[in-house]
Formats: C-alpha cells, sequence, structure tokens
C-alpha cells in the first residue's frame, strides 16, 4: 500500500532515556559528576559548599595474592549523598525555566554571576544531570532570601524506560515554608546511590577537589568541606586544601604568555639565592613560525627531585614521613588547567599525560622530567582563549589547533625549567663531558703495557694479556660497526623529511610532465617539438632524483667501510644540498667554502657531524626575525684540518658552557640531546677535537672541527 502524497510538520520528540544517555554515559565518573555538582554551587555564588556521605560501612574479606585482607566499604545500599550550599539559591521560576531546561543557554547569556562577579564555568547547560550518574534520585531543595522554600523530586529512574517519551515524565515540586534551608541557599539530597566507596575513592575525590579551585591564584571566598562517616577513613573529612608539602618544591618555573607566544619567566630553586627571570619566545616551536591560537595564558609549575634524601628532607621540613610525602605528591602530580580559576578536567588526573612527558622522558631520562614530579597550573579565561572549546561530556577541551598550541608552548616553558634544574643537580661521572672516545674508555692498551714491563719472563701472562687484548679490541671493532650503522639509520631518520619533501615534489613535476606527454600523444596532430620537451623535463627531473638518492647513500644501513679520502668541501655542500627546502623556507644565507681539502674518514660519519651541527643552526636561526646566516671555513696547516662551522643565532649562553656536550642534555623542548655528545665522538675516533669557541665568524654560536694527521 503506497503512502499517501502529503506535506506537513512534526516536532522532534526525544524518548525519555536520554537524560540516562547525558547524565550516566557523558559524565565519566562519580567524582567528575561531584564536580560538576559543585561548580553550579560556585556560579550560584556559594561561599562554602558542604558534602555530606551518609550511610553504612561494611567490612568485606578481599582476596591479595594468596592472603585475604578486610577492607571498608562505605555501602550504597540505603547511603546517601548529599551537596548543600550557602549560594543564592532558585526561584520557582528559575527552577521551572533553568535547571529543568537542558541545554539552557542562560549562562551563555549572563556569564559572570550576580553578587560575586565569578565568571560562570558552565555554559551547555547539561551539568545538572550529572547527579543522574550518582544516583537513582535526586531532591532538590533550595531557597533564595526572603522567599519561601521550593522543593523538586526527581525520579532518574523513569526515564530509563525506554518506551516513554521525554515530555511524558514528571518531576513534582511544591513551594512550602521554610524547613530545611533558613536564610538562602541550595540542597541536593542524593539516594538510592549507584555505587560504593572505598578509601582509595575517598582519597581520589579529596585530590580532585584539593586542586579544583586554582591553588596558586585561589578563590579565597569558596570553601569545600567534606564529612565522610569516621569508621571509614576520619582523616579525610573536613575543609579541603592542599597538603603542606606541594607548597615546597625543589624549583618553580612560573610567569605569563602573550597573546603572540612571548613568555616571561621567572625561576626560583631551593638551591638558588635569588629569583633568575628571563624572556622566550615561544613561536620558534611552530613549523612555520606563527602567533598561536590559544591565546594567552599564566602558569606556575613545581618540581620535585623524588630521590629518597630528597623527599626525606622535605618531610622533615614539615614535621610528615618521607611515605606521606610521596603519596601526597603521587596523588596531586600532573599539570591541570584552570579557566577563569575552575579546574578544566581531565588535565592533570592520574594517567592524562596529556602533554606526554613521559613519553619526552624515555628518550631522555637524563634531563627530561616526568609526569609524577610536576604539579602544575595553566590558568586562561573563556574571554581570551574562546578556541579553547569544552567537549560536551565535561572530558577536556576539543582536539584543534588551539589545543595543540597550548601543548607546544607549555612542553618549551618546562623544557626551560629542565635546563635549569640539569644545571643545578650534581652529575655522574659518565655524564660529564671528555675529549676521549668511547672505544678509548674500555681499552687495556694501558695495562697490558705496564703488565708486559713488571713481568716480562712469565710467558703464560703474557699470552694472557696479549689474547684478552686481541678479544677486546676485536669486540670493539665490532661495537664501532654496529654504533656506525645505527648513526647512519639516525641521521637518515633526521633527513627523512627533506627527502620526503624533495622526493614527493620531484614525483609530482614528473607526474605533471607525463600527463602533458600522455595528452599529446592522444592528439591527431601530435608537436614533436612538445613531446620532445616533456621527455626532457621527465629526464632532468630523473637525474635531480638520482642525485638526492646519491646524497643520501653515505647513510644506508650498510657496516662501517675503511675510512678513505673526502673532500672536506664538497661533504659539506652536499649536507647543505640535502636541507635546500628548509633553508631557502627559513630565509637563512650560507656562505661555503670553495677550496678543496682531504680528510680521511667515513663519509658517512663526516655528514652525520655536519648534518648535527646545521640542524641546530637552523632550529637556533628561528630566534632571528631577519638577516639569517651560517658560514662554514676550513683551513689547513701542515699538521691539522680544522672547519668552523659558525651562525649568527642567539648564541649559548656561557652559563651553558659546561653543559652542551653533555649527553642527554637539550636546550630544545623535544631534543634527545644526543647530537653535540655524536659528534663529538665521531671527531675523537678520528683523533680529533670537538670544541666552542668564544669568537668566530658570526656573532652566534661558532664550533670548531679539528682533525690531525695520525702518527
Amino acid at each position: 500500500m503506497q503512502t499517501e502524497i502529503q506535506k506537513g510538520s512534526s516536532v522532534l520528540r526525544p524518548r525519555a532515556r536520554l537524560i540516562k544517555t547525558v547524565g550516566e554515559e557523558l559524565i565519566s565518573s562519580d567524582i567528575v559528576a561531584i564536580v560538576e555538582l559543585i561548580k553550579n554551587s560556585y556560579d550560584a555564588d556559594a561561599d562554602i559548599i558542604t558534602i555530606d556521605f551518609t550511610g553504612n560501612i561494611l567490612e568485606i574479606e578481599i582476596e591479595k595474592g594468596r592472603k585475604k585482607q578486610t577492607k571498608k566499604v562505605f555501602s550504597k545500599d540505603g547511603a546517601s549523598i548529599t551537596i548543600s550550599d550557602d549560594g543564592s539559591g532558585m526561584t520557582l521560576d528559575t527552577i521551572k525555566k533553568s535547571w529543568m531546561e537542558p541545554a539552557t543557554n542562560f549562562k551563555k547569556i549572563e556569564k559572570i554571576s550576580p553578587v560575586k562577579k565569578r565568571r560562570y564555568t558552565g555554559e551547555k547547560g547539561i551539568g545538572r544531570f550529572a547527579s543522574a550518574k550518582l544516583s537513582s534520585t535526586l531532591k532538590i531543595v533550595t531557597k533564595v532570601e526572603n522567599d519561601n522554600e521550593v522543593v523538586v523530586n526527581f525520579d532518574w529512574s523513569a526515564f530509563a524506560n525506554e518506551e516513554t517519551y521525554l515530555d511524558e515524565v514528571f518531576s513534582h515540586w511544591e513551594v512550602r515554608q521554610p524547613l530545611e534551608i533558613k536564610k538562602k541557599g541550595t540542597k541536593l539530597l542524593l539516594d538510592t546511590l549507584k555505587s560504593d566507596w572505598d578509601e582509595l575513592k575517598f582519597q581520589s575525590l579529596r585530590a580532585a577537589l584539593s586542586r579544583l579551585i586554582n591553588p596558586v591564584a585561589p578563590v579565597i571566598d569558596f570553601l569545600i568541606d567534606v564529612n565522610i562517616p569516621k569508621e571509614m577513613a576520619e582523616e579525610l573529612s573536613g575543609i579541603i586544601s592542599p597538603p603542606e608539602s606541594t607548597k615546597k618544591p625543589n624549583y618553580i618555573i612560573k610567569g605569563k604568555v602573550d597573546g603572540k607566544g612571548q613568555a616571561n619567566l621567572e625561576y626560583i630553586s631551593k638551591k638558588s639565592d635569588k629569583p633568575l627571570f628571563s624572556k622566550k619566545d615561544l613561536t620558534k616551536e611552530f613549523k612555520p613560525m606563527r602567533t598561536p591560537v590559544s591565546g594567552p595564558f599564566e602558569f606556575e609549575f613545581r618540581v620535585w627531585d623524588l630521590e629518597k634524601e630528597s623527599l626525606t628532607q622535605l618531610a622533615n621540613e614539615i614535621g610528615s614521613t618521607t611515605s606521606n610525602v610521596a603519596a601526597d605528591l603521587q596523588m596531586l602530580s600532573g599539570v591541570s588547567i584552570y579557566r577563569d580559576k575552575f579546574r578544566v578536567l581531565p588535565y592533570g588526573e592520574p594517567k592524562n599525560d596529556w602533554l606526554r612527558l613521559n613519553a619526552r622522558r624515555v628518550n631522555n631520562p637524563t634531563l627530561r622530567l616526568s609526569v609524577n614530579q610536576i604539579i602544575g597550573y595553566i590558568s586562561i579565561s573563556l574571554e581570551h582563549n574562546p578556541d579553547l572549546k569544552d567537549q560536551s561530556n565535561r572530558e577536556g577541551f576539543i582536539e584543534s589547533e588551539a589545543l595543540n598550541d597550548l601543548q607546544v608552548q607549555v612542553i618549551s616553558i618546562i623544557s626551560e625549567l629542565e635546563e635549569h634544574r640539569y644545571a643545578e643537580r650534581p652529575r655522574r661521572e659518565e655524564e660529564k663531558v671528555t675529549s676521549e672516545s668511547l672505544v678509548e674508555k674500555f681499552s687495556i692498551e694501558k695495562l697490558a703495557t705496564s703488565i708486559v714491563q713488571k713481568i716480562p719472563n712469565d710467558k703464560e701472562v703474557l699470552d694472557l694479556v696479549h689474547s684478552t687484548q686481541a678479544r677486546i679490541s676485536d669486540g670493539l671493532k665490532h661495537v664501532q660497526e654496529i654504533l656506525s650503522r645505527y648513526r647512519r639509520l639516525s641521521t637518515l631518520g633526521l633527513l627523512i623529511d627533506a627527502i620526503l619533501h624533495d622526493g614527493g615534489n620531484l614525483l609530482l613535476r614528473i607526474d605533471s610532465e607525463a600527463r602533458k606527454l600522455e595528452n599529446e600523444l592522444k592528439k591527431k596532430n601530435r608537436d614533436e617539438e612538445l613531446i620532445i620537451k616533456y621527455l626532457k623535463g621527465i629526464q632532468e627531473q630523473r637525474e635531480i632524483m638520482a642525485q638526492l638518492f646519491k646524497r643520501i647513500e653515505p647513510f644506508g644501513g650498510r657496516k662501517r667501510g675503511r675510512p678513505y679520502n673526502i673532500v672536506v668541501e664538497h661533504a659539506v655542500k652536499n649536507m647543505f644540498e640535502l636541507h635546500s627546502t628548509e633553508l631557502i623556507r627559513s630565509n637563512i644565507e650560507c656562505s661555503l667554502p670553495n677550496s678543496e681539502n682531504t680528510v680521511t674518514i667515513d663519509n658517512g660519519e663526516f655528514q652525520t657531524i655536519i648534518m648535527n651541527l646545521l640542524q641546530n643552526s637552523i632550529y637556533w636561526l628561528q630566534e632571528k626575525k631577519t638577516n639569517r646566516k651560517i658560514a662554514v671555513e676550513v683551513h689547513r696547516n701542515d699538521s691539522e684540518l680544522s672547519i668552523v662551522f659558525s651562525d649568527n643565532g642567539p648564541g649559548i649562553p656561557e652559563a651553558k658552557h659546561h653543559l652542551i656536550f653533555d649527553p642527554y642534555f637539550s636546550g630544545r623542548p623535544d631534543g634527545i640531546g644526543l647530537g653535540l655528545t655524536i659528534v663529538g665522538e665521531l671527531v675523537a675516533e678520528y683523533n680529533g677535537d670537538f670544541l666552542l669557541m668564544k669568537d668566530g665568524p658570526l656573532d652566534g654560536a661558532t664550533f670548531k672541527i679539528i682533525f690531525r694527521k695520525r702518527i
């Protein structure tokens, strides 16, 4: 049977279970739900909010390994949570037109609270349904000053009926004489809880609430009081405040970043007498350089050394124990974001390493910080950071360029702290700079010579010494071959972007010429001159690609070859040509030598040396707005050949001169800190020196490589 042809209109009638979806599925946990309800109290200009857990504490048996242990649990059966505040309260009209209208735009229109002029923390109008995550029923008692009391009852289970439409579920209210609230405020009574609470969950709640309001710039007229049954964990009850240990870090970096990515930094350390002030351009971390879209922000990052000695010292300072201090720092560690002084979840939550600090530390454990060492605060505002938009589930910002820009800038700031911290901490012997090559460190040549001199007639001992020395020598050669292979592959990996870019452009040109050729061949009246032109174009691009392959050939994963004479200037030019696209894009003027001098070295290892110096210069030259330059000079005398590599970038501060050659030290936020170490090792293996010069052809950083004739 066909449907009758007709026109009309209908309303969209959502099923009642939509509320269940919003309340239970978009709010990820009970703790997040409580935070959302507290935000409503904050927006209502409350001075204090009280959270009361009322119910029975049960002792249950759990298996831990082969043993059985007793565990206390706040049972959901017959229990309730009451959240009370002394805020402005709600009239019946407000209840009907704002609270009972999901996704109301009231807070988008008003934006600022009427009494305390607080910036509203929510705009989507769905946070109220967090109560559906916690319990099956909700009773609201609310009262504005000099008015009667309004009572509203919600049965969230009624919204679970899949057959019922949303407009068919009624929530009952009444206006009565004041019984529960004397002056003003709101009370939420959550009955028929949906989950139990154990001690760990209460600890997590207290930790979440202790940093709900920015502790660096706290709201002094808003307190949170939590009351938990004494039988459960009495020490977890009371006014929320951060532990004393969080106020005594080993290192602090704080300051402001303007909307153009320019940072004013203040570094403070227990070991330094006075703060260190500096400025940093964070835009050089953007490729290409540009103004960030994330907007301005303020920050403070507090960092602790987690060695037992440091934690014990802190525990003694505050009259606590090492284990308690470690637990406090572990519970509160992470970098949190605060918008208009209120925290944005889940940034800074356990296991939410949104800055990937742990991944950075894996690559460079000596320099980088892990997420459990840092308690950080970032302050933004909705007005000045409009592109950082909330996800509907209240679980962070929508992935966007603004969020990426914020991450890049924060990492750059943390990198600055890491450098200062590294300079202050005592270094192990193996981390200190040396002109001795890795192979020389494992040589027993001096020991063998001494033994031969002292016991020249003991044939058995001498044979053992010589055979041991030979085995070690063979083993070191094998190690050198493996290191050489990895260095080549590592270098090739660093070059991959340039290779893909240049190779991709060549293929596009070849493809374009081939299409033109194909179209011309399809014509009846073909133009032979055009055909020859297109063929020549393809041939030219093919030859350029062949040259590209030839340039990267030394970085293949083959064994370390026998050193042979290479023309230094040709090898330098080859590396600059591999980076030509980036050099042009960065508008860097290069001055290269026209002489021809040879040195005996593996070509791939020599180009690895030049590549590390060149990539460092390209990076640091981004700090200059114009007139960027790199100069390379080659000098030779009877006994040695020297290469001077210079740029006119910001240079290397004198305080860092003794650090830059250390393994894993890096001034780049994403740096592993092995570039200059590898250069030093390679140069040392060829009886050379690698030096940082005070003066050079240009006024930035100047390095000098010296190769001596082997005797």
